[in-house]
């Protein structure tokens, strides 16, 4: 199932016997003790039309025995609701944030066996079309929940279903459990949406969740371990609009991001909130990528809240890399050394605190309601309220050339910025390595437009050159954290202690600025794919 915010296979047409719909809903997850009291919320108890309906929902999902479906990112699911069974194959469409788009086909069948003359009509790249691909269908896993229903009606016609499910998916002895609401747009814009689910967090604590029940049931049928998720290319295509370009590139952006914000939680693997800084990262850097065709004044408050994310995550990184890859470098020559373990200790203490600092922060509401804001503002599109005739121009011009222009551009400002390296001192070399960091990402977030083997030369280059640069920052980030380590601590030992860290990154730092000419000679033979 995707989750990188763009587009799925199209479902086909369906059977005159079939529903068919487009699926518009914002996916909340929420403590049971939460999704118990929703309906006794004063939002909701004034919106509700007629009385809520409690039914018990048993799904059961089918895929072939190699998951054909689900790599074509379908999901095909028998569901008794109350006395009947439907048969539902879902698309993939695509998930923004939270907010889920996808198209849906639908029959009521007489038992819980699947409709092969449904399934046959729903015919997918010839999984479902082929007999011999239809019998080859069995059960992966299932879905037993209650299933609480309210619809609501706002005053200027908007109308949601509201569903809150609690109970678990099951495959085999794996079991993961269902708290969830869920907010199906049925009249109205999809922005209403995003609206009221703003309001509805002021009143009660929720999290987006970018996953279906379908893909929660796959990992688990799969016995998939978690890991830390690394970015992929946007699906840019070059018939795009420059504004549907941009749309894509921020929610995969946002889909990296919330890929490990779980494990950046629980911090039990550093790599997680390493993954989960890079995708901010690019999201930041998305924004200024396609600046010069979306003003800045008419997004500012998404870049301040950006900002505040990027400044809670920032620290607790700075601390993993310090305590977790720096001193343990060092821990061989000075195994005995009180002071040395003293020094650990201290550093540990602080960088646990920011690591909690970052647990609250991606658990509050303040974060989830920036995701929701991210969505709202490509519906509302408030750029477009700006006049700016430049900026239109750019958003109206071919994304091939669009991405042509931002790409020579940030290559031109690279090139200057590092024409004379050899005599930058410390903060020139880290806006240098600004630079080079804003080109890598725009070359990746256009790198589907190009030949791959074009694009992975020159971006192989940016890599070298950005993780030497970032090795030398690294030695001025432990300068600086050496300096937070030392107060209060006067001791002679202790003070030794840290002198021995901060020679051991000043000498790293020298032996990589010996090297910094030639992987700047590589980079300006590197030859630009656009």
């Amino acid at each position: 199932m995707q989750t990188d915010g763009t587009q799925g296979p199209a479902l086909p047409s369906p059977p005159s016997a079939a529903a068919s719909a487009q699926e518009v809903e914002l996916k909340l997850a929420a403590s049971p003790e939460d999704a118990a009291k929703f309906g006794r919320l004063p939002l909701v108890k004034s919106a509700t039309t007629g009385r809520a309906v409690t039914r018990h929902m048993h799904s059961v999902y089918y895929d072939t025995p190699d998951l054909a479906l689900k790599a074509q990112g379908m999901a095909l699911r028998l569901r008794r609701e109350g006395t009947r069974w439907v048969q539902t194959l879902k698309g993939a469409g695509r998930v923004e944030g939270g907010l889920h788009q996808r198209e849906e086909r639908e029959v009521q069948v007489p038992a819980p066996l699947l409709d092969h003359g449904a399934l046959a009509a729903w015919g997918v790249n010839g999984v479902l079309a082929d007999p011999e691909q239809r019998m080859r269908l069995q059960p992966v896993f299932t879905c037993d929940f209650k299933r609480t229903v309210r619809h609501l009606a706002l005053s200027d016609g908007t109308r949601f279903e509201v569903c809150t499910d609690r109970g678990a998916i099951a495959a085999g002895e794996g079991i993961d459990r269902i708290s969830e609401i869920e907010l199906e747009l049925k009249a109205g814009s999809a922005d209403r949406l995003i609206d009221f689910g703003l309001v509805l967090l002021e009143e009660v604590p929720l999290r987006l969740e970018p996953r279906s029940k379908a893909e929660r049931g796959y990992a688990l049928a799969e016995k998939r371990a978690e890991a830390p998720t690394k970015a992929s290319a946007p699906a840019l295509r070059p018939e795009m609009s420059v504004t549907d370009a941009f749309r894509t590139v921020v929610f995969a952006c946002v889909g990296h991001l919330q890929a490990n914000q779980g494990g950046a939680i629980a911090g039990a693997d550093i790599e997680y909130l390493h993954q989960a800084r890079v995708a901010l990262r690019r999201l930041r850097s998305a924004f200024s990528v396609f600046n010069r065709a979306f003003p800045r004044a008419a997004v500012e408050d998404l870049l301040g809240e950006l900002r505040w994310l990027g400044a809670q995550l920032g620290p607790a990184r700075d601390w993993d890399v310090f305590t977790c890859t720096t001193l343990p470098q060092l821990a061989g020559a000075f195994r005995d050394d009180a002071a040395m373990h003293a020094l650990s200790e201290r550093a540990e203490a602080l960088r646990a605190n920011t690591r909690r600092e970052v647990a609250e922060a991606l658990a509050a509401k303040r974060y989830t309601a920036l995701l929701l804001r991210l969505n709202g503002t490509f519906y509302r599109a408030p750029w477009t309220a700006v006049d700016d005739q430049a900026a239109a121009a750019l958003r109206a011009a071919p994304l091939g050339q669009f991405a042509a222009e931002v790409l020579t551009r940030r290559h031109h400002k690279t090139v200057k910025r590092g024409r004379k390296h050899a005599e930058l001192d410390a903060s020139g070399l880290h806006r240098l390595r600004i630079e080079v960091k804003k080109l890598r990402y725009a070359a990746e977030f256009f790198s589907a437009l190009y030949e791959r083997k074009t694009v992975r030369a020159y971006t192989g280059v940016l890599a070298a050159l950005q993780e030497l640069l970032g090795t030398l920052n690294d030695a001025a980030t432990v300068e600086r954290l050496c300096q937070v380590l030392r107060e209060g601590r006067d001791e002679a030992a202790f003070r030794e202690a840290l002198g021995a860290v901060r020679g051991w990154a000043a000498a790293t730092a020298h032996d990589q600025l010996q090297q910094l000419p030639q992987v700047w000679k590589r980079f300006r033979a590197a030859e630009p794919f656009w």
